[in-house]
């Protein structure tokens, strides 16, 4: 049985760990330690993509790895994906940009890379983002390719169940008052980037693949299920703004109204009412914790979330407007490739006036939003591959989609449409749209696990759709 469960769930574990570890892990490891980390599994990963991968009914172990091998020489997204790995390694590689004094100058001035026309970073700053990318190819192409539904549904929930275990280690860190845990739990809108965004990203998707996981009878995730919940929930709530976070909670209610809805309808009202427990089990175990929590101000600050000036403060729009100035003329300068990834505080104080400095923070590190940030560090080549990124996994989500239309012509359940669609095609969409949000508030998104989580989300969403089975030779002998 143990082999059978690690022959089963052994690549969708590894797959989730190579996703959501950069979040559980953000702020207790260093950025260098967190890449090699994120290399390590990326690597592992793909050996177990293509040494075992989720064979189907009547298949073969060789003839299931021989399907994955095809499947995925055969997308163009797995072509692009070595494209993006191999423009980040030369991002990284290319890092020379750096401070330096002129001496004939007597001024310091920013100096360009070696290579000027190619991707930069600054120092060791384009490390983590080619770790991300590198763990993005076998986790995309691993949801899309080598896992089968019940092994996708437990990729979704023990992604959760990794995120919400760095989330109870934050959370505690906060409660006993370390500085830096607190300060992350306090932030107001205008911070760099928000803890709890990679936290909050992965619970829609936990909440769909869990409930439906207990309608497909999978019971040994019930536990697994309720601790995702109850991390992320908390994990959310302690490191998110309120607005945001009440916006993410309002994303996963929906989805959970929805997958219990079509739990009791396709297969029993028993069925919904153990997934609701479970889900309301973890919501208690969250709600708890936060209210044991030793350090009073942090619930403090989270009641007057609230308020509308202590969440957008006056001063924080002059801030923006001064960043936004900073992060045009950045772009002017280096439309193509940006300035260098981390390399956005090195400009700053060069691209600032007397004026900006009465607004701006002491080392301003970012734009006004991450969209600013992402133009002016990595310029319309960057912009432009993340967008194409997206595209493939929407064009991908809508391919499947339209799959199933077909799909459904050859039911004779009598269910509708809507009806034979689980729930987990929609957590993908609305991550997504959530992600887009947050970096709109965040600054600093373009260097944290967000994309990945996004990423991973839309992929297992995109897979989730029922798909019509091709007819074989006898069968259309039959009905020729």
């Amino acid at each position: 049985m143990l082999n059978q469960d690690v022959s089963k769930y052994g690549l969708a574990t590894h797959l989730a760990l190579a996703a959501a570890l950069p979040a559980a892990l953000a702020l207790f490891v260093s950025a260098n330690t967190l890449a090699c980390t994120v290399l390590w599994l990326s690597g592992l990963s793909l050996v177990w993509l293509l040494m075992e991968p989720s064979v189907y009914s009547g298949e073969t172990v060789s003839a299931a790895r021989w399907r994955v091998i095809h499947g995925v020489l055969r997308d163009p997204l797995a072509w692009f994906l070595v494209f993006v790995v191999l423009f980040a390694g030369c991002r990284w590689l290319n890092n020379g940009v750096k401070l330096a004094f002129d001496p004939e100058a007597a001024a310091w001035s920013v100096k360009d890379p070696a290579l000027t026309f190619f991707p930069a970073s600054a120092g060791e700053s384009g490390f983590l983002p080619f770790a991300l990318v590198c763990s993005s190819l076998p986790v995309i192409l691993g949801v899309k390719h080598a896992l089968g539904r019940n092994a996708r549904l437990w990729f979704g929930i023990f992604l959760g169940a990794v995120s919400a275990t760095g989330a109870f280690a934050a959370a505690i860190y906060a409660g006993i008052g370390d500085a830096e845990f607190k300060a992350m739990a306090v932030r107001s809108f205008g911070a760099s980037f928000f803890l709890g965004s990679m936290y909050a990203l992965f619970l829609p998707l936990a909440v769909a693949c869990g409930i439906e996981a207990e309608e497909r009878g999978m019971k040994k995730s019930r536990l697994v299920f309720a601790w995702s919940v109850a991390g992320n929930v908390l994990g959310a709530y302690v490191f998110l703004p309120m607005f945001l976070s009440l916006s993410y909670f309002l994303i996963s209610a929906l989805l959970a109204v929805v997958a219990v809805v079509l739990a009791a309808r396709r297969a029993n009202a028993a069925v919904a009412a153990r997934a609701s427990s479970m889900l309301f089990f973890g919501i208690i175990i969250a709600a708890f914790t936060f209210m044991v929590l030793p350090d009073a101000d942090i619930q403090g600050r989270k009641m007057e979330g609230l308020e509308i000036e202590k969440s957008f403060p006056p001063a924080l729009a002059d801030r923006n407007e001064a960043l936004r100035r900073i992060s045009k003329m950045m772009w002017l300068e280096h439309p193509w490739s940006g300035v260098g990834v981390g390399a956005f505080g090195l400009h700053a104080p060069f691209c600032a006036t007397k004026e900006d400095w009465t607004v701006l923070p002491p080392e301003p590190k970012d734009g006004s939003n991450g969209y600013f940030t992402l133009i002016a560090e990595r310029g319309i080549v960057g912009g432009l591959i993340w967008l194409a990124g997206i595209g493939f996994l929407l064009w991908f989500w809508g391919r499947r989609l339209c799959g199933a239309f077909v799909w459904q012509k050859e039911q004779d359940e009598g269910r509708s449409f809507l009806q034979n669609l689980p729930a987990v095609v929609w957590a993908g969409p609305l991550v997504l749209i959530a992600c887009a949000a947050d970096g709109w508030f965040s600054s600093g998104f373009p260097l944290t696990p967000l994309a990945t989580c996004a990423m991973a989300a839309l992929s297992l969403s995109a897979a989730a759709f029922p798909k019509a089975k091709r007819k074989t030779t006898d069968e259309e002998e039959k009905k020729g």
